[in-house]
């Protein structure tokens, strides 16, 4: 068997088709880690060409004829906030970010008291908040704002606070409650913001600051809600968002506290983590390559006779080639790590494979730190079911019917619609689905207290259906292999 096994993989290391794949599948790798790399410089634009847009559209309003005024008035409330962010550069600034925030109401303020007819005194008021709002951007201290703001938001939480001791009715202090906790959470996110010193930007810890607030309120409306009155398929589907929104808060949170960039998905420890939603498609094509092949090319050439007349039997012969494919799949899923780890890290720096991989832990509530190792073995472990499933098709298919075009055709083409059979499942709630292999053979999704994407799936089940599939496909491979005429071969 080994001697065997050690042929096969002779055989499939000759082969040039797997090293044009796997030069395909490097440059693909090197692309998108120079793609994260460039997403990672931030985001901007020149508002110039908003300018221009805006300044038109009101050449062909006549404010005096117009019958929509507000249409004018928006137009002209956009103008002159691009005129102000233009001033300090483009909207990658933290004064863009303020004016977009702060700034809109006092344009919009000033321009309806200039065109709807307010008086002098009115006009000249809007127009000092104006004027006092732009001087304090040109101090160039985006924490004044920031200060500003948490007074603001303190203040409405001592009124809100208030209000709940006088209220009466438990309709109207669940309603108070809800709206302190808001308030709380954006007094949480502004004390990061000075406590961190994250400057208004569109940088990932101010997306982490704007993706707490809003998982946290997502969160709250989940717990508040009545899920009883929905459907049964609503109720798991929100409490799958509910899942997802309690992970990323959690991340957010940690990544704001300790300075990291573990929820960051372009970094190049992000993306080796992710390596199979990245790269599955390229582990799957060489796998189902060399699988759809390895019989159906020995039958093709004719060199199965001189495999048959050595001294093994037909099912160890099949049984070695089938455990080659296996071994090949593992090298493939290391090579395309492997490649990410040196790509990743001469591109965007080693620097962030220094940081523990986090996972959130549904069933304490908690995150986790883990080994990058680790976490790949876990994650590997628990995809493997699929790769093993589709290099066993493509090996079934090339066995019986001879022919490797079909056998790698049909693989990939299943491959890519099980999506779309998990899709039309969801859609139409079609409950026997879970008896098909697709949404059981990712296991991944059973880890730390995970919600399966279909509701009444357990582990145990799937592992079923995989074992039940794996054998539904071996043996009529090895009946079929063994009962092969190669007389006229």
């Amino acid at each position: 068997m080994i001697n065997l096994i050690r042929n096969e993989l002779t055989k499939i290391s000759k082969k040039k088709s797997i090293y044009i794949t796997l030069a395909i599948t490097l440059a693909f790798i090197i692309i998108a880690n120079f793609i994260y790399q460039m997403s990672n410089d931030g985001y901007s634009y020149d508002v110039s060409q908003e300018i221009e847009f805006y300044e038109e559209q009101l050449k062909g309003i006549d404010l005096k004829t117009t019958p929509d005024k507000e249409m004018y008035l928006s137009y002209e409330t956009q103008l002159r906030m691009n005129k102000l962010i233009q001033k300090y550069g483009d909207t990658g600034t933290w004064q863009a970010k303020i004016i977009q925030e702060q700034g809109r109401e006092l344009i919009d303020q000033m321009v309806h008291c200039e065109y709807m007819g307010a008086s002098q005194a009115e006009q000249d008021q809007a127009k000092e908040k104006y004027d006092d709002f732009v001087a304090k951007l040109d101090l160039g201290d985006w924490k004044y704002f920031t200060k500003e703001k948490l007074k603001n938001v303190e203040a409405s939480l001592e009124e809100q606070r208030k209000l709940k001791q006088t209220a009466t009715s438990q309709e109207q202090i669940k309603e108070l409650e809800n709206q302190i906790a808001e308030l709380e959470d954006t007094k949480q996110v502004i004390n990061w913001r000075l406590e961190k010193d994250i400057c208004y930007g569109y940088d990932y810890y101010n997306q982490c600051l704007s993706t707490y607030q809003m998982s946290k309120s997502d969160i709250r409306n989940y717990e508040n809600s009545n899920q009883t009155a929905l459907g049964e398929k609503e109720q798991y589907q929100n409490k799958q968002q509910y899942y997802k929104n309690l992970e990323k808060a959690a991340i957010c949170q940690y990544d704001i506290e300790h300075g990291t960039k573990t929820g960051d998905g372009s970094t190049a420890k992000a993306v080796l983590l992710n390596v199979f939603s990245e790269f599955e498609i390229f582990i799957i094509i060489m796998a189902v390559m060399i699988a759809g092949t390895i019989v159906s090319e020995e039958f093709n050439k004719g060199t199965v006779k001189l495999l048959l007349i050595k001294p093994y039997k037909r099912r160890t012969i099949l049984t070695a080639k089938f455990i080659t494919c296996i071994i090949m799949l593992m090298i493939v899923i290391l090579s395309v790590m492997l490649m990410q780890f040196v790509v990743g890290g001469m591109i965007q720096g080693f620097d962030s494979f220094g940081e523990p991989a986090i996972v959130y832990d549904h069933t304490t509530n908690q995150l986790q730190e883990m080994s990058i190792v680790k976490y790949l073995a876990m994650q590997t472990l628990g995809k493997l079911p699929i790769y093993v499933l589709l290099v066993t098709l493509a090996f079934s298919l090339g066995t019986i019917f001879t022919n490797s075009a079909l056998a790698i055709a049909i693989t990939l083409l299943g491959s890519m619609g099980s999506s779309l059979v998990n899709a039309f499942a969801q859609a139409f709630n079609l409950w026997w689905i879970k008896f098909f292999v697709t949404p059981n053979w990712d296991l991944t999704q059973y880890f730390f207290g995970g919600l399966p994407e279909f509701q009444g799936l357990t582990i145990g089940f799937s592992i079923a259906i995989i074992v039940i599939y794996m054998v539904a496909m071996l043996v009529p491979t090895y009946i079929v292999f063994k009962r092969k005429n190669i007389k006229n071969i």
